[in-house]
């Protein structure tokens, strides 16, 4: 009889803590296109990934040509600790030919967040951040941190949407140049020279 109390209170805890997980919408397409901005490319002027960035000229940034990956952690999760943990997922860019939908990514709708008493369920605020880069590594970019609480599992609620205009979502995604190995060699050198001559005076 022991046993049998044992075993059906194991299981409800374990039921309890899947239906505890959190949930939340992180679908951007026609809320947040992912983008590329080159100041030595269209003047500078940062272009929506797709048709619209090959045509101006960032061949590398067409459609498909983009890895996009999403971390999360605890409210209060430094930035550098953030993005060091391991991303909770990967996907790439949207292959529709589309224009509204060129530049956008859809990461799961809802996407279900791990299962973690207290910190995934719902019940406290998350942080996620997505990064983004090519295929071919020219071009790589972050987004702000998006602080939301997601809704429980089982709780009715609609899942929130992490990217929009409001107070803690992400409304903006634009890469950059990644410096060239031999450029980054070359500023350190130059870092070196001025340390050694101002060590000389």
């Amino acid at each position: 009889m022991k046993k049998i109390l044992l075993l059906s209170s194991v299981l409800t805890c374990a039921a309890a803590s899947v239906m505890a997980q959190g949930y939340f919408n992180a679908n951007n397409q026609s809320l947040v296109a992912l983008q590329v901005s080159d100041p030595t490319i269209n003047g500078g002027t940062a272009v929506t990934i797709g048709t619209p960035a090959v045509a101006a000229g960032f061949a590398d940034a067409g459609k498909a040509s983009t890895l996009i990956s999403m971390y999360i952690g605890a409210n209060g999760t430094s930035l550098a600790a953030l993005k060091q943990s391991a991303p909770a997922i990967t996907v790439t860019n949207s292959s529709s030919g589309l224009a509204s939908f060129q530049g956008t990514f859809a990461a799961g709708n809802p996407f279900t967040l791990p299962t973690q008493a207290g910190v995934f369920d719902g019940s406290a605020s998350v942080e996620v951040l997505f990064f983004a880069q090519t295929i071919d590594a020219k071009y790589a970019g972050y987004t702000s941190i998006g602080t939301i609480t997601p809704a429980a599992a089982g709780s009715g609620n609609t899942a929130p949407n992490i990217f929009g205009p409001g107070a803690g979502q992400i409304n903006s995604f634009v890469m950059t140049p990644v410096p060239e190995p031999t450029t980054m060699a070359i500023g350190g050198l130059g870092a070196a020279a001025l340390l050694y001559f101002r060590r000389r005076k």
